[in-house]
């Protein structure tokens, strides 16, 4: 019975540790400038979608970093669509022809937690923040929330980075999950698995590629939304990065001159000097 009580308290001691270690892992920011999100609908490369931080403006007297939309094969139809910006450790973003900031993601939930779902604003998808009115569709309340299941940690094989991955169900206004609804993936810094700008839809299935880069450096593949990633599946880089001798913090911003000491990343691999 000792042993076995033991054993128990062993085990219950390596399971808060993990978990700990998973809540104090440094937050990643999401506006980061130069960061690309790459979306490609099915095998055929014409069909890549992008989002990139181009540049920053002031809003409302706040510094927020400026969103472009444009098709990349071959690049046309750049145009602005919408200002993001990190708040501790939510995310919000502004939508071309508004002055609102709307909730798009809020990295600070813990396992049991909820967060109301919005409904298509002006560009986007939203989430709402804690007191704010749930919106309407089509004349009634909108009451669907997001429930997080797991918060994990993932690394990304390309750069060795670790990042917290949140898995969330829809649930409606009794928290009762909603039948033939996919799981729901954020990962922090970079966004949903369904669309940087749709923090409420449901992980889709396959024939839709996600990637991210900031600058050069290549951050991730949609596989990381899935499982562990592996280079050789579907979802590694299938447009060409040249290297670059650019260097970038742990939190992928670039640095102005290379560091004396400390852990950085170039050329898409973690140095450390």
């Amino acid at each position: 019975m000792k042993t076995k009580l033991q054993f128990a308290s062993v085990l219950y001691a390596i399971c808060t540790l993990a978990q700990a270690q998973t809540s104090q892992l440094e937050y990643r920011p999401f506006a980061v400038g130069e960061k690309v999100w790459e979306t490609q609908i099915g095998g055929i490369k014409e069909n890549l979608y992008c989002y990139k931080i181009d540049g920053d403006t002031i809003l409302n007297g706040e510094t927020w970093q400026k969103v472009y939309s444009y098709i990349a094969w071959p690049q046309f139809n750049y145009n602005y669509f919408a200002a993001v910006r990190d708040v501790g450790n939510k995310v919000y973003a502004i939508a071309k022809g508004s002055n609102k900031p709307r909730l798009l993601y809020n990295f600070d939930l813990k396992v049991g937690n909820t967060v109301k779902c919005g409904v298509e604003g002006t560009n986007f998808g939203c989430l709402l923040d804690p007191g704010e009115k749930p919106d309407t569709l089509f004349g009634f309340p909108f009451k669907n929330s997001l429930r997080v299941e797991k918060i994990d940690t993932i690394n990304s094989s390309y750069t060795g980075m670790e990042y917290r991955r949140f898995t969330l169900k829809l649930v409606d206004a009794y928290d009762i999950r909603v039948g033939g609804i996919d799981d729901i993936v954020w990962i922090e810094g970079i966004g949903s698995g369904a669309g940087v700008f749709s923090p409420w839809q449901p992980l889709p299935r396959k024939g839709f590629i996600q990637r991210c880069y900031v600058g050069d450096t290549y951050i991730f593949g949609q596989t990381l939304y899935y499982e562990e990633e592996d280079p050789s599946v579907v979802g590694s880089p299938q447009t060409a990065k040249k290297k670059s001798s650019a260097i970038y913090d742990m939190d992928g911003r670039q640095l102005p001159k290379i560091p004396q000491k400390g852990i950085y990343i170039q050329d898409n691999k973690k140095v450390m000097r």
